[in-house]
């Protein structure tokens, strides 16, 4: 590639009242409010630098989503890091100072190096819908702990809170399954992905809503880019003679909960997943190191399913 085809890179800390700006190309760092007019005059300003521009910042737990949607809305492309990632840039970078305006640099370095891929547009349907599974994550996890508590609590007015709480949570469970199955069947392209998803034996709806709303890029990349993506494609450690031990490591924790539990289905119910479960056990493999496999194995169908359109029963190997 050629040094002038490499957009111009912005570097950008966030934090909840503000944000530290690094142009890379002028050398400069400034410091805005995170305020709606700051933010479209921000985006004014890398818009009439007139050159290809990336925009990378590190991921803060939902506080760059606001900064994202203004910049898309002026067509200037977005890149989110893991902070994981960013620190160990850093450190290798010889940075060991840390504060938001060296944070800011480190960033536009990182970016200028590493040349992270964009996110996509910002779907509005697609980001309501992932905010309703993550609520009801929140929920069924809320469920789970409560039960627990109800469990090992004999005092009788105790267990009266308690249950009151597990009664309110699954009456919100219900509205939250009800507004993600609207939400799904209100969009085509999301019912489409959905009908193909829920062929599979041991993919229910909520693995489906999951899968839709947090793996966008399903269908779209090759095997081993939607493993590594998901953080399910082992990961080498050698190093000279030590052969060290293949692990899954990093991606999107949430989509490998999810699929966990429907592969635990699947290792029951769906044939090709069950048969292939149980000829690894059966080659000696330890059930943990099976189930991922099977786990990595069912991604990998999902995600040609998804890119030929193909339902379960259409995807099937011929003998």
């Amino acid at each position: 590639m050629k040094e002038s085809s490499l957009p111009v890179i912005v570097g950008i800390d966030v934090s909840k009242d503000n944000l530290d700006v690094y142009f890379n190309s002028e050398n400069q760092h400034q410091r805005i409010p995170y305020k709606e007019d700051a933010l479209h005059n921000l985006a004014n300003r890398i818009t009439k630098m007139n050159q290809p521009t990336l925009v990378v910042m590190e991921a803060t737990g939902g506080y760059e989503k606001k900064l994202v949607r203004c910049l898309q809305s002026h067509g200037i492309k977005c890149a989110v890091v893991n902070p994981k990632q960013l620190r160990d840039f850093a450190r290798g970078c010889g940075k060991i100072e840390k504060n938001d305006a060296i944070d800011s640099k480190v960033i536009a370095f990182f970016g200028e190096v590493n040349q992270p891929k964009p996110l996509a547009n910002t779907d509005e349907n697609r980001e309501k819908l992932k905010s309703l599974t993550s609520r009801r994550d929140q929920v069924q996890s809320l469920i789970t702990q409560e039960s627990n508590r109800l469990q090992q609590t004999d005092d009788q007015e105790i267990r009266k809170f308690i249950q009151q709480a597990i009664d309110l949570y699954k009456n919100q469970l219900k509205e939250l399954d009800k507004q993600i199955l609207n939400r799904i069947e209100a969009d085509p392209a999301m019912s489409q992905k959905a009908t193909i998803l829920q062929s599979v034996k041991g993919i229910g709806p909520a693995t489906t809503a999951n899968l839709i709303a947090g793996l966008p890029e399903l269908g779209s990349l090759n095997r081993q880019q939607i493993a590594k993506l998901v953080g399910l494609a082992p990961i080498v450690r050698d190093s000279g003679k030590f052969k060290g031990r293949r692990r899954i490591c990093a991606g999107r924790s949430h989509i490998r909960r999810a699929l966990y539990m429907a592969t635990l289905v699947a290792t029951r119910w769906n044939e090709r997943i069950k048969q292939f479960y149980q000829s690894l056990l059966a080659n000696g493999k330890p059930k943990k190191l099976a189930l991922t496999a099977c786990m990595r194995k069912l991604l990998t169908i999902l995600n040609s399913m998804i890119k030929n359109n193909q339902s379960w029963k259409e995807n099937q190997p011929t003998t």
